[in-house]
């Protein structure tokens, strides 16, 4: 993230960018290389999961840069991972400058950690690591003093429980945005 304490830069203002799929990071980077331009990219993060647990954008497909749209706006229009910024009438929608300052609250590093959901049985989960990683399957039974949940997997066609780590599993999560 670039700062810059320059007098002109208060005249500046914060938009929002439209990234190419999946290319939020790889957009924002390229922004940040450009003089003039300061980016904000906030995600999110499940706390307490595995280490390899990942950093997801807040807003998937989107982003925030700071710049000036009359002297940097075909720039950051046709930068690597940049669809487009957001307009209306083909001018650019600035975002308000509460809004932005409300999420650099909530997440002053850029990262915001969204807590699972309290655990309940029925609850669709997803391995994320171990034996079974990528495999869908039901929470069947709750053993908090051990950290371990019990799921019916279909394993070769049948359905089988099986006894996992709760760090090993992806639950439904309380995303502002609705995402799990």
């Amino acid at each position: 993230m670039k700062h810059s304490d320059e007098k002109g830069d208060w005249s500046m203002g914060w938009y929002c960018v439209r990234a190419k799929p999946r290319m939020e990071t790889v957009a924002a980077a390229t922004l940040q290389t450009l003089k003039s331009v300061e980016v904000f990219l906030p995600r999110t993060v499940r706390p307490k999961k595995i280490k390899c647990s990942p950093i997801k954008p807040l807003f998937p497909g989107y982003f925030f840069a700071r710049f000036d749209p009359i002297a940097h706006l075909r720039n950051v229009h046709f930068a690597r991972g940049v669809s487009y910024v957001v307009r209306r009438k083909e001018i650019p929608v600035p975002v308000s400058p509460q809004v932005m300052l409300e999420l650099r609250l909530i997440s002053p590093d850029g990262i915001l950690e969204i807590p699972d959901k309290p655990h309940r049985i029925g609850d669709k989960v997803k391995a994320i690591a171990g034996l079974f990683e990528g495999e869908q399957g039901d929470v069947t039974q709750l053993i908090p003093s051990r950290e371990r949940i019990k799921v019916l997997f279909e394993i070769l066609g049948r359905p089988t429980e099986v006894e996992i780590d709760e760090n090993f599993l992806d639950f439904p999560s309380t995303h502002p945005m609705g995402t799990s």
